[in-house]
């Protein structure tokens, strides 16, 4: 398949910021893609050639790939940074350099899918000496061969930043239209396997069939399953024909942790894969999990060394460090606790209930050193019961409890009524960030407020819900603003709704937690959800969620409706 059909496609998706007509575009893309090809080009159009579980990058730098699109095009390395500073672009740069290169080549290989493909996951293996020219040489190859609009996009996926505003959670409907499918078969595929290409191929290949064919596989983190809000004790009692399973709720990193024999690899909610940040947890994590294969789901938790008891999420976050990880583990000792089982040896435990699972995972998991455990449970069905269970909970430094159905599934990537979360406070908001506004007086030289949005299930686009100026530190609004400046874009990105004008915006990304007085409709500072907060206030950077994670646009106007029912019971 000609590479170029690709990057034809791209360019029509950059252009593009209707929802329904980018996905028209990637619909007819898919239709012409043979099925040998399908998993590249899934993989090549969400702008890296492997999965998002697989943690590689192509190790090629700004200034690498400079040299590299001079050597091609014949530019000088002066001219290529000078319209570089132009353009701030440098895909857009190649493009026009490409369509003027004063280096004629003789004997031009024509692009394919598979050779870009394969010469960008190439990359990250060329290492020692020389591989710097390696790469360049490599790349430049590549360019050479390449039509503009080709060199272009070739660029940007070697910088993993391919900006034609398509996301993994676009792809269920366009892969379900152009192969005539179920969107909910699709999406359960993906659910088992986080993997859009191998579900693209399978569907290609074969079908509903081929869909049924894909399984729960280690290495292959699964969607974790997730839990809705409880009013209270009476709701979850309710909803659950009188008694459940009470899980304490850790406040934690959720990670899923993947055997296969020696090796152990560690899944956050995120698909990024931790192993090498904890590598204290892989001794314990071997010695405890009894099969040779097995996917357990848990919570990672920091424990004070004076205490023993849990700390709070924050401490957990600052062991993510590529560095010094030995003096990390020693300063901020972690455990794992795990709470389900989705595979145990040769036996798929996702679609059995969830009293078996339990039952199941008590039996492979032996402890080890404090290390590794099973998250306390207690089956309950009296109301007095299970407040004083949360209230013991929350003394140890928990955050509540979780109730669970005892005759419910794994349901992957769900959010449903099986699994509540039962807290002692007004829960909190994860929201993603879109923009941000400059602050003044003592916070001049800072982002001072940031304007946060909820996911609409509906559309998949993201609606502003506040914005938020307090519960900021000093070393709060110091990081955020380092780290947002270096992401900071022009304009809205293409899949946010936004009515407010910011100073500076951001692709719909990182996520906060914050907390509120009050929900409102129709606030007074004009929404594109319809929902404000008031007196919103932030608590922490949620860098363990992504975009799919956060709050929807429905969840809110549930907390809404709650909200006014429980001002009329106080009103009467």
């Amino acid at each position: 398949m000609r590479y170029g059909i690709l990057a034809e496609a791209f360019e029509k998706l950059e252009k593009t910021a209707s929802y329904l007509e980018k996905n028209l575009v990637i619909v007819e893309l898919l239709k012409r893609t043979p099925s040998e090809e399908m998993e590249r080009v899934v993989l090549l159009l969400l702008g890296r050639p492997w999965p998002a579980y697989v943690s590689k990058e192509t190790g090629v730098g700004m200034q690498q790939l400079k040299k590299a699109v001079a050597k091609a095009s014949g530019y000088s390395s002066s001219e290529v940074d000078k319209l570089m500073r132009e353009t701030g672009d440098l895909g857009e740069v190649v493009r026009q350099l490409m369509a003027k290169k004063r280096q004629a080549t003789l004997f031009a290989e024509e692009l394919t899918v598979e050779r870009v493909f394969d010469k960008v996951k190439q990359l990250p293996e060329i290492t020692g000496e020389g591989s710097v020219d390696r790469k360049i040489d490599l790349i430049s190859e590549l360019l050479t061969s390449a039509r503009p609009v080709e060199a272009k996009f070739v660029v940007r996926t070697v910088l993993g930043d391919l900006r034609i505003g398509v996301a993994e959670g676009r792809l269920r409907d366009a892969i379900a239209k152009a192969l005539n499918l179920d969107p909910e078969k699709v999406e359960h595929a993906y659910m088992l396997t986080t993997d859009y290409s191998v579900v693209a191929k399978a569907a290609a290949e074969g079908g509903e069939k081929g869909l049924k064919r894909l399984g729960v596989s280690v290495g292959h983190p699964v969607n974790p399953m997730l839990a809705q809000r409880a009013e209270d004790v009476d709701e979850i009692l309710e909803r659950m024909n009188g008694k459940a399973a009470f899980e304490i709720k850790l406040d934690g990193i959720r990670i899923q942790v993947h055997k296969d024999g020696d090796l152990i690899q560690l899944f956050t909610r995120r698909m990024e894969d931790y192993s090498s940040m904890f590598p204290d947890l892989t001794p314990p994590l071997k010695k405890s999990l009894k099969p040779r294969r097995a996917i357990v789901d848990g919570e990672l938790v920091a424990i004070d060394k004076r205490t023993g008891k849990p700390m709070p999420f924050q401490e957990v976050l600052k062991r993510r460090r590529k560095y010094e990880i030995k003096e990390a583990s020693e300063q901020i000792p972690v455990e794992i606790q795990l709470f389900d089982v989705l595979l145990a040896d040769k036996r798929t435990m996702i679609d059995e209930p969830y009293i078996k699972r339990r039952a199941m995972l008590e039996k492979i998991v032996a402890g080890a050193e404090g290390k590794v455990g099973v998250v306390e449970q207690r089956v309950l069905s009296k109301k007095d019961e299970v407040q004083k269970f949360l209230n013991s909970a929350v003394k140890i430094g928990h955050e509540g409890l979780l109730a669970k159905d005892l005759n419910s599934s794994y349901r992957a990537g769900k959010r449903e009524f099986v699994w509540l979360k039962l807290k002692p406070a007004m829960e909190a908001l994860d929201l993603v960030v879109v923009g941000a506004l400059y602050g003044r007086g003592r916070r001049a030289g800072y982002y001072g407020s940031y304007i946060l949005g909820a996911l609409d299930e509906d559309t998949g686009r993201f609606k502003t819900v506040t914005k938020c100026g307090s519960g900021y530190t000093d070393e709060d609004l110091e990081t955020l603003t380092k780290l947002f400046k270096e992401i900071q874009v022009k304009k809205p990105h293409p899949d946010v709704d936004i009515d407010i004008e910011c100073d500076v915006y951001f692709d719909p990304n990182a996520v906060f937690e914050v907390v509120y007085e009050e929900i409102q409709e129709s606030p007074e500072l004009k929404h594109t959800s319809t929902f404000g907060l008031r007196f919103p206030r932030f608590v922490k950077l949620r860098p363990d969620k992504g975009p799919t994670d956060v709050t929807t646009v429905q969840e809110i106007r549930e907390l809404f409706e709650l909200q006014e029912k429980r001002k009329s019971k106080t009103r009467t």
